[in-house]
């Protein structure tokens, strides 16, 4: 080989291999600095042992991909990137276990989906999806995955979540409205000014309701349907709905932020 194209590589490799000591420098700050974070939450017992914040979670990776746009890191890597760092994060914080059914946890394409957005979480299976809820109702910062269109909703409405409600949905990158996972749980989720809310019924919406319906589907006996915006029981549209409808059973089952765009 030439000797110009071998001094070449031999200086492109050691910047890389300077770029990859500087990545592992920062990921090692960035680790200490959620260590601060753990000891603010262990202050305040409304924050522990909730490690996750989806919001949080949901503005760090929209500024990155609005920032990847000038770059040319492509938009799955770096959520891929961006997971893996955030979950090992929450896992420093606190331990966090994923329950699914053993439906869902069969299925290769939703083990892929939940190692890509959890990481090394530990995922417990069981028999169904109640069996599954069940277990975030004794264990508040642990999480329940259920697959979108099988039979949780009953489940939910008959109080086997407890206080937990939906508050992601994946993947994070969509390419259809409706989303293949709902994560179930008990972090606090805030509006980020591009919200979906998830709603359950025993009949269809009415028509002429708006706002319009982005999706909707079955669960069991019962259907859900996901509305555009962070929409709360008490304040107008839904509150109007349910005084007028009172058929439909309406029940909010949780807010989560819209897909990423990529």
């Amino acid at each position: 080989m030439d000797n110009t194209i071998t001094n070449l590589l031999e200086q492109a490799r050691g910047e890389i291999d300077s770029i990859d000591d500087q990545i592992l420098a920062l990921l090692a700050q960035r680790f200490s600095v959620t260590g601060k974070v753990k000891q603010a939450k262990v202050q305040n017992k409304d924050s522990w042992p909730l490690p996750l914040r989806p919001t949080r979670e949901t503005e760090i990776m929209r500024r990155l991909l609005s920032n990847a746009k000038r770059t040319e890191v492509a938009p799955d890597l770096l959520v891929r990137l961006w997971r893996a760092i955030l979950s090992q994060s929450s896992l420093n914080q606190a331990p966090i276990t994923l329950h699914v059914s053993r439906h869902l946890n069969a299925n290769m394409a939703h083990r892929l989906r939940l190692r890509d957005y959890f990481g090394p979480m530990l995922v417990e299976d069981y028999r169904d999806e109640a069996q599954a809820l069940l277990q975030i109702n004794t264990s508040p910062g642990d999480l329940c995955v259920v697959e979108t269109e099988q039979p949780w909703a009953e489940a939910f409405v008959g109080g086997q979540a407890g206080a937990a409600r939906v508050i992601a949905a994946l993947p994070v990158i969509a390419d259809e409205a409706m989303p293949k996972l709902l994560v179930i749980g008990q972090a606090p989720v805030t509006p980020t000014g591009d919200d979906e809310t998830l709603v359950i019924t025993s009949g269809k919406l009415p028509r002429d309701f708006a706002p319009e319906i982005l999706w909707h589907g079955k669960s069991g006996g019962l259907r859900i349907s996901s509305l555009p915006g962070f929409l709360l029981e008490h304040e107008s549209p839904l509150v109007g709905l349910v005084r007028s409808n009172a058929s439909l059973g309406l029940k909010l089952a949780g807010h989560y932020s819209s897909a990423l765009k990529a």
